[in-house]
């Protein structure tokens, strides 16, 4: 079975400072027209707002890491799919953040072999599932929240990603402006 990590469902954040190019050409235009601190004043607030924007993403992985596991713990399992919840799921869902920090991936990194070692320890009467947060570098690794996500031919479909981050991007925009408005107060 080949490694499925990029057919996983993920939810991705990111924060563009592109804007802020055209801040530069503009506080560099006034700097040679006399204006010496143009470029000063930009630097201090592009630094502000990259420090903003990389609380933001952080927080806002946070809130999708929580509605994905909430929602994951109230939906999934409870249908009349063969699945059996462990808490493995709802455990691997992880934020990946870029080098930058201005964009994050958040995504399940359960696999099937996961599930199958938490079921045993379940059966032994442990009641704490480890936690997973990194992919695993196995080529033969099956990662199970596509199934569960998008369904298979043996098992319906019971999203949690895609609905949990339509939830949070909902409220994402009114914060970001928010958050930048205060970053350059």
């Amino acid at each position: 079975m080949p490694n499925n990590y990029e057919q996983q469902p993920r939810v991705e954040f990111s924060v563009s400072m592109g804007n802020f190019e055209q801040a530069r050409a503009v506080a560099s235009h006034l700097a040679a027209l006399g204006m010496p601190n143009a470029l000063e004043v930009f630097q201090i607030e592009h630094e502000r707002a990259i420090a903003a924007s990389k609380v933001f993403i952080r927080n806002a992985a946070a809130e999708e890491v929580d509605e994905a596991q909430k929602l994951e713990s109230q939906q999934v399992g409870h249908s009349k799919s063969d699945y059996v919840p462990t808490g493995t799921l709802q455990g691997s869902i992880t934020p990946q953040f870029s080098d930058d920090g201005l964009k994050v991936s958040v995504v399940p990194l359960a696999t099937s072999e996961d599930a199958e070692k938490a079921r045993q320890t379940i059966k032994r009467g442990a009641k704490k599932i480890h936690q997973i947060n990194r992919p695993s570098k196995s080529e033969n690794v099956y990662y199970y929240g596509s199934a569960v996500e998008f369904g298979t031919k043996k098992m319906a479909k019971e999203p949690f990603m895609k609905p949990s981050g339509e939830k949070v991007i909902a409220k994402l925009d009114s914060k970001f402006t928010e958050t930048m408005r205060r970053a350059l107060e």
